[in-house]
């Protein structure tokens, strides 16, 4: 399925037409509509293609192309993210053309380095105003739009922004991102960089010498700092809880909608090594869900994550965890809310930090409970009940809590190395 592709700039979307393959004694040039004219920008992109400064020669192994977009870029690098992406469909022969159907369509704005990290950009909230009318129009077509961002802190813009423009995460919705990965398996492209896999030298136990990752928990229900907390508290539930393995590593931000009339957000972000403090400084960067899970995280570079639940309705009981797919172990968060339960109007939130020597990927299911009662003695007998099995089966556990008029809300997600 053939995928049209947009680069933001403050004039407004500018639709990538077409790129053709050319003689490779000649330059790369950019051209509007078809035209003979070369756009200003043309020597930039010529040094974006070329090796040994460019990166599209070394990723679709060609050294000069013609790019047809439909109206000018003036100035800037924060079109080389949608030209890569571009160029990556139309080595599949998916880039879309201006008279071709299309259910998807990508929006994008950020530099790109040597490596395919990228870099940040300005004016992001400028050239999404900008693309107003083209969101309008997407959504009247139902045609799904994905709008990429680069990651790091003060370029997300606020809710409130993203709501004022109805980025809503179903037909539109933005994602930020710190390289092309996400990119290439949300498309099912192929990697224009493969990862060799190092060979394993570490032992099979990815944990700590607990056997757990730390977490930590907010103390405020307000929307407070996230704190710092120990483990073991977070691990000792009242009357029947065990220590548990866990594997977990994240990065998202997600909106699920709770019943009883109480909004519940469950989010996770992603804290990555900031390039001069590493994790000491982090920089967080969330994820957004797609259908029932969220896109996967890449373990390189990732120190923490945070999780977060939010109830934008009338104050209710809440209660997070997450369940490692392969063989049910818990990630067990938040032993206050069971042993001292109160209800909750706002957001409470727990920090994972990552063991260094985790090696090896993992698929998991975060899930959020709320209630008008409080909740321990039913996560309780969850509990028993998962842990008497070898395996527990979901959807068995789901319709046990539900039958104690518990709302469960539920997303997948992974952590790829």
């Amino acid at each position: 399925m053939n995928v049209r592709i947009y680069i933001a700039t403050t004039e407004g979307p500018v639709e990538v037409q077409r790129i053709t393959k050319e003689n490779p004694d000649v330059r790369s040039v950019i051209c509007v509509n078809g035209t003979a004219k070369a756009l200003p920008i043309s020597r930039d992109y010529d040094a974006f293609v070329k090796e040994p400064t460019g990166v599209i020669q070394r990723s679709f192994g060609h050294p000069a192309y013609r790019m047809d977009v439909s109206a000018p870029i003036t100035s800037g690098n924060s079109w080389q993210l949608g030209a890569f992406v571009a160029h990556a469909f139309h080595a599949e022969d998916r880039l879309a053309g201006p008279e071709d159907s299309v259910d998807n369509a990508l929006w994008l704005t950020g530099e790109l380095d040597r490596d395919l990290n990228v870099r940040p950009v300005d004016h992001i909230k400028d050239k999404l105003i900008a693309s107003r009318d083209l969101f309008t129009k997407m959504r009247e077509d139902d045609v799904r739009l994905f709008c990429f961002i680069p990651g790091g802190p003060g370029l997300v813009p606020e809710d409130e922004f993203l709501e004022e423009l109805t980025i809503d995460g179903d037909l539109l919705r933005l994602e930020s991102i710190v390289d092309m990965h996400r990119i290439v398996r949300r498309f099912d492209l192929n990697d224009p960089y493969p990862i060799e896999e190092e060979e394993d030298t570490e032992d099979d136990d990815d944990l700590d010498e607990e056997g757990v990752i730390d977490l930590y928990k907010q103390q405020d229900a307000d929307a407070a700092p996230i704190k710092d907390h120990s483990l073991l508290k977070a691990l000792v539930l009242a009357g029947a809880i065990i220590a548990m393995l866990v594997g977990l590593y994240l990065q998202f931000e997600d909106n699920i909608r709770a019943l009883r009339a109480n909004g519940l957000q469950l989010g996770i972000s992603e804290l990555r090594a900031h390039p001069d403090t590493g994790c000491n400084a982090p920089e967080k960067l969330p994820l957004v869900r797609d259908g029932n899970s969220f896109p996967s995280s890449a373990l390189d570079g990732l120190c923490a994550l945070e999780i977060t639940l939010n109830n934008r309705g009338t104050p209710t009981y809440m209660w997070a965890f997450a369940q490692r797919i392969e063989d049910g172990h818990f990630l067990l968060a938040d032993r206050e809310s069971l042993v001292e339960p109160k209800r909750q109007k706002g957001s409470i939130g727990w920090r994972i930090v990552l063991p260094k020597r985790l090696n090896k990927s993992i698929d998991y299911r975060l899930v959020a409970l709320a209630s008008d009662a409080p909740l321990g003695d039913a996560v309780n007998r969850m509990l028993r009940r998962s842990l008497s099995e070898e395996k527990p089966d979901w959807q068995t556990l789901k319709a046990q809590l539900e039958e104690e008029d518990i709302t469960v809300l539920s997303a997948l997600h992974s952590l790829e190395k």
